[in-house]
């Protein structure tokens, strides 16, 4: 395995620096904390690069909030001035890492994504010759179980760079969850994707290169695997149950672990796919009418504007417009879209 470590100079270069408070900046709201950075920019770039040269870097404290939907679960996040420094983590490792991913990973990467795995399931689920059977599975409270000490192992395989990994090393050690000192990324940072696509990169390399599954596909922590034979997927759920909670300390709650039919449908990627065509979830459908219902009322309120609400509504349809829900999206468009009925 290829180790990488003359890291350090081309992380703290103001350059790395700048192109980490420009991609900071592209996807943070304005606020005055913000505001007062974007105003400050060199001096503030500049003062981190120093932080760094003399390690006196410090990372601030986590603000929280909670969401209910699919489930409840605590998001945390970081000040403007950590988020760049996360960027800057990301600007240098990632590329590194990315080499290693499976073709078949899609959460979080460059170019892949929810549609890019949609199309590819799609693909195999209505071929000619479609894999009989299929199991799906998804690891219990992922972000929250990750072993820090083993995800610093990890990384530290490759990067080898000790000053860069020490502040990596900060952030992994900034937060920890219900399960322990030493267990759990926060959901919310933007190098927790990056870290929990390296962890479960080990379950990717262990199906493809030690059990040599075809077909097998990775979303977060929601996997599939097809094959022919039902007996054949009972013993790869067992093995890869072993691997997880031998490896990294992980539970896949075998309950959950279904093996079921191909042409039954295959729920991914918030899409369900049958050989002759591609259903959204219906849940999904009853989300955006309630939240629909709600930014109308806000609307009407005067506490939005049209372009908030409509912005919403044509994200809902950018979703719909993968599966073959035709006469769907066409009584939505009339509901919401019909002669701009909420528009002043």
């Amino acid at each position: 395995m290829k180790s990488y470590n003359h890291l350090w100079h081309k992380f703290i270069s103001f350059n790395n620096l700048y192109n980490a408070y420009l991609l900071a900046k592209k996807s943070k709201p304005r606020s005055f904390q913000i505001s007062h950075y974007f105003f400050n920019y060199e001096k503030e770039l500049f003062s981190l690069q120093k932080a760094l040269i003399t390690n006196t870097c410090v990372l601030g404290s986590y603000s929280t909030f909670k969401i209910y939907k699919p489930k409840e679960r605590t998001i945390k996040f970081v000040s403007f001035k950590d988020r760049v420094l996360h960027h800057a983590i990301q600007n240098i490792i990632e590329p590194i890492f990315e080499k290693s991913f499976i073709f078949d990973s899609y959460a979080c990467r460059k170019n892949k994504g929810i549609h890019k795995g949609l199309y590819r399931l799609k693909k195999i689920i209505q071929s000619k010759n479609p894999p009989k059977y299929f199991l799906k599975g998804d690891v219990k409270k992922y972000f929250l179980s990750i072993d820090q000490e083993i995800l610093k192992k990890i990384i530290s395989k490759k990067i080898t760079d000790k000053k860069l990994l020490d502040v990596i090393f900060k952030i992994i050690d900034s937060d920890h969850s219900e399960f322990g000192e030493k267990k759990g990324i926060p959901i919310g940072n933007l190098t927790s994707q990056l870290f929990s696509n390296i962890y479960l990169n080990e379950l990717d390399q262990y199906v493809k290169n030690k059990l040599k599954i075809k077909y097998y596909f990775r979303y977060v922590d929601d996997f599939i695997i097809f094959a022919d034979n039902k007996k054949d997927l009972h013993i790869y759920k067992e093995k890869i149950r072993c691997f997880l909670d031998k490896k990294l300390k992980l539970d896949l709650p075998i309950d959950k672990a279904k093996i079921r039919l191909t042409k039954t449908g295959v729920d991914f990627v918030g899409y369900q796919i049958y050989p002759d065509f591609v259903r959204v979830r219906s849940i999904n459908i009853k989300r955006f009418k309630k939240r629909t219902q709600i930014l109308v009322s806000r609307y009407k309120k005067r506490k939005i504007n049209y372009k908030s609400l409509e912005s919403s509504i044509n994200s809902f349809f950018g979703y719909l417009k993968h599966g073959n829900c035709y006469r769907l999206k066409t009584k939505l468009e009339f509901m919401f879209f019909s002669n701009n009925k909420y528009k002043n």
